[in-house]
C-alpha cells in the first residue's frame, strides 16, 4: 500500500531540500568558470550532445526557445559555443562546444567528481551503496536515461537505451 499522502509530500520536500544543498555545494565549491547555472548545465548539455539544434537543446534543458537562444547567445559571446549551418536544413543551425568551452566543462566536472569522491569515501561501504541504489531509483522514476545519469557515451550505453549501430562502431 503505497505511503499517505501527506507522508509522500513531507518525503518530497526533504528529499528536494537535500539535493538543492548538495547541488548548491558541488556548484560553489567545484566551478563553473563564473558561469551562471543554466549556462553551465546548458554548456554541458552542448558538450555531450553536439551537435544539436536550439530546439532541442531548449527541450534537454526544459526552458523555452527564447530562453535557450539568450543563454546560447551568451556562451557564443564567450567563446564557448560555436553555431554553424544543418547540413539537412540550411535554415538551422547546429551549436558546439569550442575547444575553451569542452575544457571548461571538464575541469569543472573533474573538481565536482571529486568532491563527490570525497565525500562517498566519508561513508561506509554499504552506505555508498545505498546511496547509489537511491539516485538510480530516484533517477528511473524521472524517466532519465542510463547514458545521461552516468555519463556514458552514447556508443557506450547499454543497445537498449541509446546506442545506434553508427554510434557503436564510431566509438573508440
Amino acid at each position: 500500500m503505497p505511503p499517505e499522502r501527506s507522508t509522500a509530500t513531507a518525503d518530497a520536500a526533504l528529499v528536494y531540500h537535500r539535493l538543492a544543498q548538495i547541488t548548491r555545494a558541488l556548484r560553489t565549491r567545484g566551478g563553473q568558470g563564473g558561469l551562471t547555472a543554466g549556462a553551465a548545465a546548458t554548456l554541458w548539455t552542448i558538450v555531450k550532445h553536439s551537435p544539436i539544434r536550439l530546439s532541442a537543446l531548449a527541450q534537454r534543458e526544459s526552458v523555452t526557445p527564447p530562453t535557450m537562444s539568450r543563454i546560447v547567445a551568451s556562451l557564443e559571446e564567450q567563446g564557448l559555443v560555436e553555431r554553424t549551418v544543418d547540413p539537412d536544413d540550411a535554415r538551422a543551425r547546429l551549436f558546439s562546444a569550442t575547444e575553451v568551452g569542452v575544457e571548461l566543462i571538464g575541469n569543472a566536472r573533474s573538481a565536482r567528481a571529486s568532491l563527490v569522491a570525497d565525500a562517498l569515501e566519508r561513508l561506509s561501504e554499504a552506505d555508498r551503496t545505498t546511496v547509489g541504489k537511491g539516485l538510480a531509483l530516484l533517477a528511473d522514476a524521472f524517466g532519465l536515461d542510463e547514458a545521461c545519469i552516468y555519463d556514458i557515451p552514447a556508443g557506450d550505453a547499454p543497445a537498449e537505451k541509446t546506442a545506434t549501430p553508427e554510434k557503436t562502431a564510431a566509438a573508440p
